[in-house]
Formats: C-alpha cells, sequence, structure tokens
C-alpha cells in the first residue's frame, strides 16, 4: 500500500507543533547561524569590489625636484616605459598639478587664491599591469642611479614616493580577521543549532513511543518511522533560512544603497542575481542543517 507523502508532512507537522519551544528554538539558532553566514558573504562580495577598485588606482608617484636636469629624468622613464610590469608611464608638469587641484578644490577656489605661487612639484605617475608588483617597482625604481638626482629629500626618498600597496595590505588583513571571526562564530551556531534540533526530535521520539512501538509490531519499515522526524528538522531548518534570507533581501534593499550614498567614491554594489544565489545557499544550508541534526537524534535515540 503507498503512501502519500501528505502522511509524512501531516506527521511532522503535528510533532512540530507538539513540541514548538524546542523547534522554535531550533528555528532561531539555525536564524542567527545563517544570518552570519549571509552577512559574510555580503561582506566579502563588497571588500572585494572595493579591493578590485582600490586596485585599480594603486599609482607609483614619483615627485620630482624643481630644477633637476631632464637628462637625469630620461633614463629613469625610458627604463620605466620598457619594463614589462609597468603599463604606462606619464609625465605632469607642475602646470599641470596645479590644474589638477584646482579642478579638486573646485567647491573652494579660495585656497589657491591664496598660494603665493605653485608649489606642487612635477611628478612621474607609473600605472602598474598587475598592483601586486608595487613593491618590487618601487625598489627598483629606488634603485635607478639617477633617482636620487631627482628628489628632493635623497636622505630619505620615501618621502617623494607615494603608492597605495599598504592600504591594501590592511584591507587584506583586516578581511582575513573578520574572515576567522565569522568561521568561528557560524560553526558555534551550526552546532548549537544542530543540538536543538536533536533534542527536539528526541522530545518527539519520546512522546510518541508507544505509537512507534505499534508501527514497529505492525511490521512498519524503518523509513516510514523515521520520515516524519527527518522532515521535522527539514523544516525547521527551512524556516530558519527563510527568515535569514529575507533579512538579506532586506539587507540588500536598504543597506547597500545607503552605503552607496554614504560613500559615493567606493563601488557598493549587490546584484540580484548574487542575492539569489546567496538566498539558494542558504537555504541549502539550513536543509543540511535540519536533515543532519535529525540524522544524528535517529541513529541516537531512536532504534529501528
Amino acid at each position: 500500500m503507498a503512501i502519500s507523502p501528505g502522511y509524512f508532512l501531516k506527521e511532522a507537522g503535528v510533532s512540530f507543533r507538539r513540541n514548538w519551544v524546542m523547534s522554535l528554538g531550533a528555528i532561531i539558532t539555525i536564524f542567527f547561524s545563517l544570518l552570519l553566514v549571509g552577512t559574510f558573504v555580503i561582506t566579502g562580495i563588497l571588500i572585494q569590489e572595493i579591493l578590485a577598485s582600490v586596485e585599480e588606482k594603486v599609482m607609483i608617484q614619483v615627485f620630482l625636484k624643481d630644477g633637476y636636469a631632464p637628462e637625469d629624468l630620461d633614463p629613469l622613464q625610458t627604463s620605466l616605459v620598457e619594463d614589462a610590469r609597468i603599463n604606462s608611464v606619464e609625465y605632469v608638469s607642475k602646470e599641470q598639478a596645479l590644474e589638477r587641484f584646482k579642478e579638486q578644490t573646485a567647491d573652494s577656489p579660495e585656497i589657491v587664491d591664496q598660494l603665493p605661487n605653485n608649489p606642487l612639484p612635477a611628478s612621474l605617475e607609473v600605472e602598474l599591469v598587475d598592483p601586486e608588483d608595487v613593491e618590487a617597482v618601487v625598489v627598483d625604481i629606488k634603485a635607478h642611479p639617477n633617482f636620487v638626482n631627482l628628489i628632493a629629500n635623497p636622505e630619505d626618498p620615501e618621502k617623494d614616493l607615494k603608492y597605495g600597496a599598504e592600504i591594501i595590505d590592511k584591507l587584506f588583513q583586516l578581511t582575513n580577521v573578520v574572515r576567522v571571526v565569522v568561521i568561528v562564530l557560524v560553526a558555534m551556531l551550526v552546532f548549537v543549532s544542530m543540538i536543538f534540533i536533536s533534542n527536539t526530535i528526541r522530545l518527539a521520539i519520546y512522546a510518541r513511543r508507544k505509537e512507534i512501538a505499534i508501527m514497529r509490531l505492525v511490521g512498519a519499515s524503518n523509513w516510514f518511522i523515521r520520515m516524519p522526524f527527518l522532515l521535522e528538522g527539514v523544516m525547521q531548518g527551512l524556516i530558519g533560512a527563510a527568515l535569514a534570507i529575507g533579512v538579506v533581501v532586506v539587507m540588500r534593499q536598504w543597506l547597500v544603497p545607503w552605503l552607496s550614498d554614504t560613500l559615493p567614491f567606493l563601488p557598493v554594489t549587490l546584484s540580484a542575481g548574487a542575492t539569489a544565489q546567496l538566498g539558494l545557499i542558504l537555504a541549502a544550508f539550513g536543509v543540511a542543517i535540519g536533515l543532519i541534526g535529525s540524522i544524528f537524534a535517529l541513529r541516537r535515540y531512536l532504534r529501528v
């Protein structure tokens, strides 16, 4: 005789209602676990976009002293142009530097008006093919024999070199710390979720122990007895995942636009496709947590 899937769902629902306090605890714990996972993934996506944007802007600037000799500049510029790690080398004169500064301070023109003369130095702007090569290229620039003749502070060359690799390193360090902390918290919450689900299933097994004994006597199969308990765990996992997905959607609708308005200079975006993929991942995690917790309880407390 075939058993309708609706029977198992009904039995799972009955058990869910009977042990609603423990079920609620399991759902809340799963919700927080998956919310942390979702928050971590969203944060990771945004940080990766920001890092990619910062990396694109990594540029080495070599500030030149006033009155430098062109015959000192040409060999350095030529060596940089011929370097395969370098995408482009642009010479910026003092006049061009002042014009850029005027554009940047267009809202406060009095700043430029108060300058008695042009204090900005000429420079070389070096754009790299791969931003990770910035340190090696800087070392080669310092080692060039003409470099000290072109800068105003030969005793302290770092003052005449500007590049942003240290910012990227700090961002990566911060990302790694956040990743470790979140992974530890998620692992702890997932473990607690499984304990809640296991205890819920254990109570359901105890409450239905006489019914289970009768089913054994009439020859019910092991899977027939286990299926409602497995479905109960899956229901708890799916409800917790649905709550987490709802919060993630709200975060995308509210938090991401707010960050974009607050930090217009950073690329803070999260596509609908990425949000949908994240929702599927959270749902799969919820089902997995519910199933694993149920299986653990069944193996330990239900001997069939």
